[in-house]
């Protein structure tokens, strides 16, 4: 075979396991896939072809882009992927050393302005053109400058006590009380912030012209000339100004009055006067300042002073307009208004603008009825007689307006008044149903605008109604149940005894009976009570307590970039990278071990932090992390957590000089404070192994390997930080470098040209992120010592339980290497799912691998073993001194999982291969179960002919822990 076609992708046979995409296009080099033929069948399974010749578009590739035998599709860049970029003219990427946009699934719902929502995943050709709202110092909405689609991944379900839900990946940040959190490290019973208004689904409106210059006809030309200067002539049906003209003539129509000459009053408090006056400056004319005046009342008899606020304009221009847009042109109780003719053509997003406001000025705030049951919202009119009529009509479109929502009603009420001096008046008065569901209906989707204590008092309204809803669900699953097991025959002493509630009611549910669900318990609290004990912020958002974690399978996923400087947005109402192995050795043999594997396991699972989430060996302060991430390993060993033989067996003695604690930011400082000794969770490990092969003796003496000897593995990298150092980089990157950016077939591969301030500025925080990592691993060996000291009562020491090697797998370094014409060019090898694998005489590697090559160790599947090679002489020619990282994965998580039993697969390791596997959750296991994973014994043969990494080594599980 000399060709290999792949679904559009044709590569040309090079030599044996040398596979080329040619140049062509946008390419500035070659691509090359190191496989066999059947790892190659494998590999073009999924993007990983297609992602390997978009990385050879970036600017500086020298020689080819490259993919290991391990390759498969990553974000951007193939994981197992190598690329040698100029570091003076080329750039570097995240995205080919290794990130994760913090994503959530495109059916997500996001807040937009005017009280709009619409799935996260629609904004994709229309993002830039979108507002999206943001939980800042206050709610508001910010310009969408990014949006990101990425490649399926796996996702959570977060849900509240209060019955909020959202999906998002681990890495994706929720803002609880203690500030931005990101979902790996959020627990079941911690609390979250969120803004539980909903709005209403977006529609895109029909276009129509609303007013024409025609509609002001008999105008005088300068005012016509005033309303085209703001280009609110012509005025049509999608134009932002009509929006906002739609919530200040609601809200008029409530609270508003005409004045003499042109002029136009609003009525309210001095906060929302004000964010009135901001729209109508938006619109295009000047309010005037607020005015304050004391007035004097007197009803029934009882005297009372209030303060009124108020402001005006006098633009006979703006008050014109008002009126042909629906403002009653004269007094209301007269005018013989209804809503405006063209209501019907407007969408239920757009009539929400206009009763939102009217609700605003008009309808009263939520408020408790009797204790734990609310009034009913009510909103109401005086009509003369000779315009009673209009006022009907203005309620029945109020009612069929609510009813397409889902928002019940009740009757349409009229009162007799008194009439006044000149006419005989009627009072209408209609109200939404207090029923909880529909109040929740109302607060979450419609509500007030122009009002903000009663929408503060709504999103109160909403989380206690939503309590209370619950509470009333859990009784009456507790007086089915009671009734069931009365019924089976069960005491009804014993039925009381299961449940902590009152005996009453059990015996009420079962001899009795009720109509409907139950009320909720005496000891739940009011409304005024629950409003007391709540807070909202300046924001509108509220607190609520974590219900459920639940992983639920791999998705794609999405993220948005906002220009407001909260960095956030609103998503279903929540306001919403290093990795490497070291191998130890042991003079411990698997006679030592076996009959102490379950106590092993047992130990080391309970004294190795895993899994989602934080909890480490230490925890450090602001000076600590710092002082991790300058220093790496030299901060271990001083801090008696390392000794000087770890630092000499570690890939660059564990320190990256360049590192910048500066160039790190204080959230993924936070992050990485209380993580530092951890596993984390996906594909990281520890794994106990024994040698059951030695291919290469001299090497083997080298290493300290030999056969039947016991070695420990441990797979992770510099979790939560890592991942929050390139997701602040790759958006940064993103924002500063678009020009370079828009050039790139894909968005994932986002780079900063070398040279430029975010380029060094991302290197050094990334070496940042390596010496974190090399400290992380070392801190997880230092407490593996002290699990096998307890097992073995023995000294580590005695065990010999020394550091072979630390290589790291996901990162980016700047190497001297030979390209082209055999000029010797600094560049950026950037190494995502790939390892170094210098050969002997190269001055990287320790002196005591100087005679044979730096050590290479390569992880299986946990039912099939790993490797030790040692850096091939043909590795700096062939691929910039790289070679795979471990098997590769041949199919996702969602997909293991469906394929796979977690508890089958660890009783199958046991009771077949003898290994034993501790994870957090069956669902790990099965993720990572043995057949999710290409063969690793033919992507080490590839390395081992093509001469990139020389076999050493073969090493099987003996118990494995998991996070």
């Amino acid at each position: 075979m000399t060709t290999f076609d792949a679904d559009g992708i044709t590569l040309e046979k090079v030599r044996d396991y040398v596979w080329e995409i040619p140049q062509e296009g946008g390419m500035n080099a070659p691509a090359r896939v190191l496989a066999s033929e059947a790892l190659l069948e494998e590999i073009q399974q999924d993007k990983t072809l297609q992602q390997l010749k978009n990385s050879a578009h970036l600017p500086g590739v020298r020689k080819h882009a490259i993919c290991m035998p391990d390759g498969h599709q990553g974000y951007g860049f193939p994981v197992g992927g190598v690329a040698g970029i100029d570091a003076e003219e080329g750039c570097i990427s995240p995205g080919a050393i290794g990130y994760d946009i913090n994503c959530i699934p495109g059916d997500s719902e996001v807040r937009l302005s005017f009280g709009r929502r619409t799935e996260i995943g629609s904004l994709e050709d229309k993002f830039e053109t979108e507002r999206a709202m943001v939980a800042g110092e206050e709610l508001t909405d910010s310009a969408i400058q990014l949006f990101t689609e990425s490649g399926e991944k796996t996702v959570y379900e977060v849900e509240t006590t209060t019955g909020e839900k959202i999906q998002a990946t681990a890495d994706h940040p929720f803002r609880t009380p203690g500030g931005m959190v990101d979902l790996a490290d959020l627990e079941v019973g911690g609390e979250v912030e969120v803004q539980p208004f909903r709005g209403i689904e977006y529609e895109t409106p029909d276009e129509f012209v609303v007013l024409s210059e025609d509609d002001f006809a008999d105008a005088n030309p300068q005012l016509r000339r005033v309303l085209e200067k703001r280009d609110v002539l012509p005025l049509k049906s999608t134009d932002e100004t009509f929006h906002r003209l739609l919530k200040i003539i609601g809200y008029h129509v409530g609270d508003g009055s005409l004045g003499g000459e042109g002029q136009m009053w609003f009525y309210g408090e001095p906060d929302d006067l004000e964010r009135i006056r901001e729209d109508i400056e938006k619109v295009g004319f000047k309010p005037s300042k607020i005015y304050t005046r004391d007035r004097n009342h007197d009803v029934g008899g009882n005297e009372f002073e209030t303060t009124e606020y108020s402001f005006k304009t006098t633009s006979k221009a703006f008050r014109r307009l008002l009126i042909e847009l629906g403002v009653p042109d004269g007094p209301k109780v007269s005018a013989g208004f209804a809503t405006p003719d063209y209501f019907d053509r407007l969408t239920d997003w757009q009539q929400a603008l206009y009763f939102r406001a009217y609700f605003g000025a008009e309808m009263n705030a939520p408020a408790a009825q009797h204790d734990k049951n609310l009034y009913c919202p009510k909103v109401s009119q005086t009509r003369t007689t000779e315009t009673v009529e209009a006022g009907r009509e203005f309620f029945e479109d109020l009612r069929a307006f609510l009813s397409r929502l889902g928002i019940e009603t009740n009757g349409l009420e009229e009162f007799e008044t008194e009439s006044n001096a000149d006419h005989d008046t009627v009072r209408l008065r209609l109200g939404v149903k207090n029923d909880s569901k529909n109040l929740i209906r109302f607060y979450s989707r419609v509500g007030y605008t122009y009002n903000y204590e009663k929408r503060r008092r709504a999103v109160k309204a909403i989380q206690y109604l939503k309590t209370k809803e619950r509470e009333r669900e859990h009784r009456a699953r507790i007086a089915d149940e009671a009734k069931t097991l009365a019924d089976g025959g069960t005491s009804v002493e014993k039925v009381k005894s299961k449940f902590d509630i009152n005996g009453r009611f059990i015996e009420r549910s079962i001899w009795s009976g009720r109509d409907g669900r139950p009320r909720p318990g005496k000891d739940f609290p009011g409304f005024d009570e629950f409003c007391e004990s709540v807070d909202t912020g300046d924001d509108l958002t509220i607190t609520t307590e974590i219900e459920s974690i639940t992983e639920v399978g791999e998705k794609p996923v999405y993220d948005l970039g906002v220009e407001h400087e909260a960095h956030n947005f609103l998503a279903d109402q929540f306001v919403v990278s290093n990795c490497g192995v070291r191998m130890m050795r042991t003079n411990l043999t698997y006679d030592d071990l076996q009959g102490r594997e379950e106590e092993l396991v047992e130990n080391l699972f309970s004294n190795i932090p895993s899994g989602l989430g934080g909890g480490g060996v230490v925890q450090t302060d602001g000076d600590g992390i710092e002082a991790i991430l300058e220093r790496g390993m030299d901060w271990a060993l001083e801090e008696g957590w390392a000794v000087e033989d770890d630092l000499t067996h570690c890939e660059d003695e564990g320190v990256r000089s360049e590192a910048n604690a500066d160039k790190v930011s204080k959230k993924a400082k936070d992050r990485g404070a209380n993580q530092v000794g951890s596993l984390g969770s996906g594909n990281h490990f520890l794994e106990v192994q024994r040698v059951t092969d030695v291919f290469r003796e001299d090497v083997g003496e080298a290493f300290g390997l030999q056969e039947d000897q016991i070695v420990v593995l441990i797979h992770c990298g510099s979790r939560g930080l890592g991942h929050q150092i390139c997701t602040d980089y790759l958006r940064d990157i993103e924002q500063a470098h678009q020009g370079l950016l828009n050039q790139l077939p894909d968005k994932e591969l986002a780079a900063a040209p070398a040279g430029s301030q975010l380029a060094e500025d991302y290197y050094e925080a990334m070496c940042a992120a390596i010496n974190f990592a090399w400290v992380n691993r070392q801190l997880i060996m230092h407490r593996t010592r002290q699990v096998f000291e307890r097992v073995f009562d023995r000294d580590w020491r005695e065990m010999e339980m020394d550091l072979l090697y630390d290589v790291a797998h996901n990162i980016g370094k700047k190497e001297v290497h030979t390209v082209d014409g055999g000029e010797e060019r600094e560049l950026f090898v950037h190494r995502k799912g790939a390892t170094r694998a210098f050969p002997a005489g190269r001055p990287e590697v320790p002196a005591a691998y100087q005679d044979v090559g730096q050590p290479i160790i390569i992880p299986g599947s946990m039912g099939a073993g790993s490797y030790v090679l040692r850096g091939g002489e043909r590795s700096l020619a062939e691929t910039f001194g790289s070679t795979a990282h471990g098997a590769g994965r041949l199919m996702s998580r969602t997909q293991a999982k469906n394929e796979f039993w977690g508890e089958d697969v660890r009783d199958d390791l046991r009771e077949q291969n003898e290994i034993y596997v501790k994870a957090q959750s069956g669902a790990t296991i099965a993720e990572e179960a043995p057949g999710v994973y290409k063969d690793v014994d033919e992507v080490v043969r590839v390395s081992d002919a093509l001469g990139i990494g020389d076999k050493v080594a073969r090493t099987y599980p003996v118990c494995n822990i998991k996070g």
